[in-house]
């Protein structure tokens, strides 16, 4: 008898709902699918391996990524992986399948050989076999392993019709006693069932990077791995209460956030950028966010489609705020039902808002200025010094109001903050938004530039970070390419902003969610009022100890801000650090969680 042919297929998605993103993340200079597939091409009796992934358009980087590593790659439904395997099995003509998946780039190969080899060396012949079976696993979430034949799994994707088992692609196979041939072969040694290695949040995958340097570029093993936790016991707890969906759980409808934003060079990009914040948040809690807008710039499309946030464009001709956008607005949320939509922005008034509600969708609403009686169910204000008390009755059933409720991104989360001793010379970032409406970039530059020439020693670098929709670029290159080497670096963008307010002492610029993200990380900050909207940010933070004031619009000359800055710049190192201080007891960086976990539970009215 001819020797079966076995396939494994990798299934893989970049629209992860708790880190978007993760099969892409690098660990060790190799991206989670790359080192998946590694692991299966390194197991002895694998002939082939391929990737099934979805159709939608971010996982275009899947399809290219399949081409890099040379492995056949298939696409279909997000929700129906089962039928995603079919395709990929008669594709690559296989007699048997081992299912991995792309978040577990610690599979040890030696166990996938060890449960194949269990499968095929069965009298009778097996349908299924796997190392764990529900309430009986031994290995690390992570290691699983699951063989099944090509017979079992088109017999399943003619008869399965749960959304789990469509979505799971094997519980149809050993759900039921005696509907197909099954073994469960557990390995030998210690049960390992407690450890996660495998990649669903932002703290797995601390976890797994950690457990990848430990182990030194040595191919894993179950014992290797057991062996790094027992040396370590401190790792196992980073990711300890991170709690696995179970299928049913996973399967079920998930509640959507329908996010009203948009983003423009007049008002800027920060409406969007917390929305987004709060939309990673959310998707980490399983639900689906979706984004209708006016406007976007280009790199918030695909930051936004990054975070798996779904775009939907304001139709043509329709005013922005107006009874025609509203219109549009309620109908999406009712075909999304149930859903919650959140609108952020100054232009949404009452008539707005109270044109959204009703049909199964709740109204929540982004509100900086303390506005009474706001016909709506949930109000976020996150700015410093506000609280349910800033809501006469009749307030909206849910308020959340104060710092504790600003909204910043996971990378925040999870950033290692360093302890500055704010002694010159100094590390000064300029940063006036994604849109600097007033084009204060450039004179703050050259107020930097003045007072680092007349106090040497004062300014060791400035590094000036300008938004999508920022003025001047050309005048800022021409400015940058004019100052004394390596003293002037120019940022169009970045994709580390974590990393970048790490490196730096002191901040100059804007008020906005870029303040809350300059508390968080202990950075000494100087920020205006260029726009009349962000004088609720500025008041507070000042107020609190944790930022000093630039002053507002119209008074932010050239000479303005070169005066603010120079006593900013050479004050002593403990007022900096005082404030550095007052920042990081302000923010702690868990404002979007909270904010995601009372939008998923709001009540519907």
């Amino acid at each position: 008898m001819a020797r079966p042919r076995v396939v494994a297929v990798v299934q893989a998605r970049v629209g992860s709902t708790r880190l978007p993103g993760k099969v892409l993340e690098r660990i060790e200079g190799r991206s989670l699918i790359e080192l998946t597939v590694s692991r299966a091409r390194a197991a002895a009796g694998v002939d082939d391996v391929w990737i099934a992934t979805t159709e939608r358009p971010e996982d275009d980087a899947l399809v290219a990524e399949a081409e890099r590593l040379g492995v056949g790659c298939v696409r279909g439904s997000e929700d129906d992986v089962l039928d995603r395997f079919v395709h990929a099995l008669r594709a690559a003509k296989a007699d048997v399948v081992v299912r991995l998946t792309a978040d577990c780039p610690l599979l040890p190969p030696a166990e996938i050989e060890r449960v194949l080899r269990a499968f095929l060396e069965a009298e009778p012949p097996l349908d299924y076999a796997a190392n764990m079976a529900a309430g009986a696993r031994r290995v690390p979430l992570g290691t699983s392993v699951e063989v099944a034949s090509r017979g079992a799994l088109e017999r399943a994707h003619r008869e399965a019709t749960a959304p789990y088992q469509r979505e799971h692609v094997m519980p149809y196979l050993y759900e039921e006693p005696g509907r197909f041939h099954v073994l469960v072969t557990h390995p030998d040694g210690p049960d390992r069932s407690a450890l996660r290695v495998t990649v669903d949040t932002p703290e797995d995958l601390f976890v797994v990077r950690e457990v990848a340097r430990r182990l030194a570029g040595q191919t894993p093993t179950l014992a290797a791995i057991g062996a790094v936790f027992d040396a370590g016991p401190e790792l196992a707890a980073h990711n300890a209460a991170v709690r696995q969906k179970t299928f049913r759980e996973a399967a079920t409808p998930r509640r959507t956030l329908l996010l009203r934003a948009d983003a423009s060079t007049t008002i800027g990009t920060g409406h969007v950028m917390r929305c987004l914040a709060i939309a990673e948040a959310f998707r980490e809690r399983g639900g689906r966010v979706v984004l209708l807008s006016a406007e976007l710039a280009p790199s918030l499309v695909t930051r936004a489609r990054d975070g798996g946030v779904e775009l939907v464009a304001l139709a043509d001709g329709v005013v922005p705020a107006s009874p025609e956008d509203s219109e549009q607005t309620a109908q999406l949320a009712r075909a999304l039902a149930p859903a919650t939509v959140l609108v952020d922005g100054y232009t949404f008034g009452r008539a707005y808002l109270s044109a959204l509600r009703g049909g199964g969708v709740g109204v929540a609403h982004v509100d900086d200025h303390g506005l009474a009686e706001l016909p709506v169910d949930l109000v976020l204000n996150p700015n410093a010094g506000a609280s349910s008390a800033t809501y006469p009755e009749p307030r909206p059933r849910c308020v959340l109001a104060g710092a504790a409720f600003a909204p910043l991104r996971a990378e925040y989360r999870h950033a290692k903050v360093r302890e500055r001793g704010f002694a010159p010379p100094h590390h000064l970032l300029i940063s006036y938004g994604g849109s600097d409406p007033l084009a204060l970039t450039l004179p703050t530059l050259r107020a930097a530039l003045a007072v680092a020439a007349e106090h040497e020693g004062s300014l060791r670098t400035v590094t000036v970070l300008a938004g999508p929709l920022a003025p001047d670029i050309e005048a800022l290159r021409s400015a940058v390419s004019e100052a004394p080497p390596g003293r002037v670096t120019l940022l169009l963008g970045t994709s580390d902003m974590a990393a970048l307010l790490d490196a730096v002492d002191l901040a100059v610029g804007a008020a906005g969610s870029t303040s809350w993200e300059l508390a968080f990380m202990g950075v000494s900050m100087l920020v205006g009022a260029v726009a009349e909207n962000q004088r609720a940010v500025v008041a507070p933070l000042v107020r609190a100890g944790a930022a000093w004031d630039l002053g507002e619009g119209p008074e932010l000359t050239r000479s303005r801000i070169e005066e603010r800055l120079r006593a900013f710049v050479l004050a002593a190192p403990e007022l900096h650090r005082a404030q550095s201080d007052c920042g990081r007891a302000l923010i702690d960086g868990r404002g979007a969680e909270r904010v995601a976990q009372a939008l998923e539970t709001l009540e519907v009215p």
